[in-house]
């Protein structure tokens, strides 16, 4: 937590004190986020698809090269299906997931209709609504591609695909009784939105 506060502290004040002289964009989202499946051995566990918003703020470092931290929430639920323990897909527990990233994207063409590609890093957050499983916090990658269109210079629509790769993790305990196993992995998180560009500077 104590990163993640620093982090945004940080970006806001290299967002508010390039205001003066660059172009800051601030991008609320909402979409869908396509759920997710690790298989191990003797079942899989599953993330599955919910809605997603969350909120990029953007520096225009020129006039084709945005600097980006972007923040998005899925509040989602975590189901398990395990050939000795579960034998019928069971729903473990809600779980909130948090993704943070700060990467750049490149925008292509000179026209209102601006197609972009980008790559970011940062971390994602599990926190599961059951006191059973614990929550964690893992290293992710990004990969986005999408399209912003301007209706005036402060005001445009930012339609987006975002890959978060790899996401990994903790362990889900599967059992009864006196006997049991702990399983955990990586999944690929795919998720689709839109939202307002909002212009602000110069």
């Amino acid at each position: 937590m104590k990163k993640i506060k620093l982090s945004f502290v940080l970006f806001s004040f290299l967002i508010f004190g390039s205001m003066h002289a660059q172009k800051v964009e601030i991008t609320p989202q909402f979409g869908y986020q396509v759920g997710a499946k690790y298989n191990y051995y003797g079942g899989y566990v599953k993330l599955k698809s919910s809605e997603q918003y969350g909120l990029t703020f953007g520096i225009n470092a020129t006039d084709d090269i945005t600097v980006e931290f972007m923040w998005a929430q899925q509040n989602s639920k975590v189901s398990i299906k395990d050939f000795q323990f579960y034998p019928q897909e069971t729903e473990l527990t809600d779980v909130v997931v948090n993704h943070y990233q700060i990467g750049g994207i490149h925008m292509f063409g000179y026209s209102d209709a601006r197609p972009f590609a980008g790559l970011s890093a940062g971390w994602s957050t599990f926190n599961p609504e059951d006191n059973r499983y614990d929550g964690t916090t893992t290293f992710t990658l990004g990969l986005t591609g999408g399209l912003k269109y301007f209706f005036t210079d402060r005001i445009g629509l930012r339609l987006q695909a975002q890959l978060l790769m790899p996401v990994s993790w903790g362990g889900v305990y599967i059992g009864g009784g006196g006997g049991g196993v702990t399983t955990g992995g990586s999944i690929l998180q795919l998720n689709f939105s839109g939202g307002l560009i909002i212009g602000l500077g110069d």
